[in-house]
């Protein structure tokens, strides 16, 4: 097999050079390729190279208010990256904003797709901003390299220290002020914004952008670090974000929006660094979910994995952050979930069901059938298995004193869904499908009181 590069283009962005639409390689497309031609969205890849710098302190420490001062240090290193995009084929369809994706590498390759709200007239770019998504942990290379060696064999990452400039110049290279002449891996779209996103490490890494970089690039107009420990990366850390620095709040004096997307897992960890709601910030915790969740199985469970899923409240969180840049429309202030202070970390506040009081209370909490946790217990062989939260469903005994047949049930849970639609935590296209799904399960109710019937 063979790499080629497009039509073979290469134009000068900013600081880098912008190569591709990148084929060929011996699996022939992209990793992670997002198949999304049925919503007219196009995917394609591109490599942008070039020199980059680290970022340092100017002076003192990550203080715990994120208002540090920092700059470029003198070194520079050169760097081959790439960004796969995906965008509307139709410009009509484009909102003209961009999700740039902080793609995450802590399982040693890389994570994050566009999906979703991604894909209701947004353009969204992945970004290998870290060594490891490129060369993977040297003990199990699970990277690009080593997923398809002849398309991304020539790709260079000179460390995790020059990530932040990286990240900057993907971004400007798919910006509103990128170069029109040649090569646009935005297909000539009007771009008019950048929103800078990203997951549990790179949230971390997105959080120090945040409070040290942003402030002298200006080139997003707004974040969403989600389910976020609150602990930011030392700006020198070449541990590829697996171990996070000391915690800081997001800087108060920030200049564009941002929200944060918290499951319950991160709460606790979150809990000394939480910021107040303003007109340029916003913290959402979802109660009763976990970093992790799983689908939900099809027989009752006790102490399984999580379920219960933060990603409606994200969905949200992409939107209201699209107007608040675009229109100046505030998302909601809502409340945080209930803790008690506690060593070594506090503790959430549990109702008469084992769900966490207060937070953004989805259906599956406003109406529960389970019990929910985002703490996980140890698993064999993997030092995750706390993001996965634990699920205890009621018996049904419990179910029957709440809900005496599916209806009553449905009721409730409906009239739940239509709060959150109201609240703006749900959006009405997520509203449809999250109402199949307790329809579907909903008949359990019936099936287990006909199995009681002498």
């Amino acid at each position: 097999m063979w790499l080629v590069l497009g039509i073979c283009f290469a134009v000068a962005a900013n600081a880098g050079t912008l190569s591709g639409p990148v084929t060929g390689g011996e699996r022939g497309s992209p990793f992670a390729a997002v198949d999304a031609a049925e919503q007219g969205y196009l995917t394609e890849e591109y490599f942008l190279a070039g020199e980059a710098t680290a970022y340092e302190l100017a002076e003192g420490t990550h203080t715990l208010d994120g208002r540090w001062k920092t700059r470029q240090a003198k070194d520079e290193a050169g760097f081959k990256t790439r960004l796969l995009v995906v965008r509307p084929e139709d410009p009509a369809m484009f909102n003209g904003t961009v999700i740039v994706f902080w793609l995450n590498v802590t399982a040693g390759f890389e994570l994050g797709s566009a999906s979703a709200e991604a894909l209701r007239g947004y353009a969204w770019v992945g970004v290998s901003a870290q060594k490891i998504g490129i060369d993977g942990f040297p003990q199990n290379p699970q990277g690009l390299k080593a997923w398809d060696p002849e398309r991304y064999g020539s790709l260079v990452h000179p460390g995790d220290a020059f990530s932040y400039d990286i990240f900057t110049q993907a971004a400007m290279a798919v910006g509103p002020d990128r170069p029109r002449v040649g090569l646009d891996p935005m297909g000539g779209l009007a771009v008019e914004r950048l929103i800078a996103v990203g997951a549990s490490q790179s949230a971390g890494r997105l959080r120090s952008y945040i409070n040290g970089v942003h402030q002298s690039t200006q080139v997003f107009e707004g974040y969403i670090p989600f389910i976020d420990f609150g602990r930011p990366v030392a700006f020198g850390s070449e541990l590829a974000g697996q171990r996070r620095g000391s915690p800081a709040s997001i800087r108060a004096d920030l200049d564009v929006p941002v929200i944060v997307v918290n499951s319950e897992t991160e709460v606790t960890s979150y809990y000394g660094v939480r910021e107040a709601d303003s007109e340029r910030f916003r913290l959402w915790e979802v109660a009763g979910t976990s970093h992790v969740s799983v689908p939900r199985p099809e027989a009752p469970t006790e102490g399984g994995s999580n379920w219960m899923s933060y990603s409606p409240v994200y969905n949200a969180a992409i939107r209201h952050l699209h107007y608040w840049i675009k229109d100046g429309v505030e998302p909601p202030v809502m409340p945080r979930v209930e803790v008690t202070p506690g060593a070594p970390r506090p503790n959430v506040v549990r109702d008469e069901h084992g769900n966490a009081k207060g937070g953004i209370r989805l259906p599956h909490i406003a109406v529960p059938t389970a019990s929910h946790s985002g703490f996980g217990t140890p698993r064999e062989g993997s030092r995750f298995g706390f993001l996965y939260g634990t699920a205890t469903d009621f018996d049904a005994e419990q179910l029957a004193d709440l809900y005496p047949d599916s209806q009553h049930y449905l009721e409730a849970w409906n009239a739940a869904l239509d709060r959150a639609v109201e609240q703006g935590m749900v959006l009405r296209e997520d509203a449809g499908p999250m109402r199949e799904q307790a329809t579907a399960w909903a008949t359990r109710l019936d099936v287990d009181e006909a199995d009681e019937t002498p």
